[in-house]
């Protein structure tokens, strides 16, 4: 969700239970135009909310210049006092280490708390060196629960971030910009999945292909499709009575909600939840 218009996207996605309250409102406003002066980023989005145990989690994102093809995404999150930090971007390593450790463990809402399982029960601390003696080697950092957060952020964005089509363009320099003949999708497509993609790296091999192409054709077909998703049925979509409105559901990641205005430009969508992805989905369709 953009910044400048936070409050009635927030609105739009309300019938999912969840919103800001005044208070989280104003400093995660405050904050983020903070945030979007100290990084000097163009773009600031909101991302969305993470429940812990004692504290909650905001996360929002700076979308980056691109000079080829898709913007980085710089992900950052603050607690109770707004004060937003960059979140790490982990490794293939790290995060294989984090979902050994922490998957699907509820979050504490402490970024400093040390995952659980790194080390033996009672392990003692290291001897000091004797005189003359190398001191003995640290070993590797130990992953918190910072680390896990970062890795559930990036996994929950990966499977999410739904926009409608073409809402997007290549610009002729090959880069991802936002397209300026999207008018908004028309009433009855606007209740189509297929009208709807992932705003992120494409993976597909038919989006891969159509992102190497420089055919005019093919700008608005190079993001993943919503309805290649797997398992078949993991998204539902709803359209108001008064048609105004249409809303998408991630039933993957419950607390995930996305809407669009049919007719116009305007989109939008946020996280609210455990950060807890649904893997008995398969079997529940």
């Amino acid at each position: 969700m953009e910044l400048f218009d936070l409050e009635p996207s927030l609105k739009s996605i309300a019938s999912g239970g969840n919103v800001l309250n005044c208070q989280e409102l104003t400093g995660v406003q405050a904050a983020l135009n903070l945030l979007k002066v100290n990084e000097k980023c163009t773009e600031v989005y909101f991302w969305g909310k993470i429940f812990g145990l004692t504290s909650d989690y905001y996360i929002a994102y700076c979308l980056g210049v691109s000079d080829f093809e898709f913007p980085t995404k710089a992900f950052f999150f603050a607690g109770a006092d707004f004060d937003f930090r960059r979140l790490s971007t982990p490794t293939k390593e790290m995060a294989a280490k984090v979902l050994e450790l922490a998957a699907d463990k509820p979050f504490t809402g402490v970024p400093t708390t040390v995952l659980p399982g790194q080390g033996p029960a009672g392990e003692e601390e290291p001897a000091e060196a004797e005189e003359g003696e190398a001191p003995p080697a640290d070993g590797p950092p130990k992953l918190t629960e910072a680390d896990l957060l970062a890795q559930v952020v990036l996994e929950i964005d990966q499977d999410t971030s739904a926009v409608p089509r073409g809402a997007h363009t290549l610009s002729e320099a090959h880069a991802v910009v936002p397209s300026s003949d999207f008018k908004g999708l028309g009433g009855t497509e606007a209740t189509a999945l297929s009208k709807y993609v992932h705003f992120r790296p494409p993976t597909s091999v038919a989006s891969l292909r159509a992102l190497a192409r420089t055919d005019a054709q093919f700008y608005a077909s190079f993001l993943d499709p919503l309805e290649g998703d797997l398992p078949q049925g993991s998204w539902a979509i709803r359209q108001d009575p008064s048609a105004a409105l249409v809303t998408l559901r991630s039933l993957s990641w419950p607390g995930y909600a996305a809407f669009h205005v049919p007719g116009t430009k305007k989109f939008g969508g946020a996280y609210f939840g455990y950060g807890q992805k649904c893997r008995d989905l398969p079997f529940l369709l």
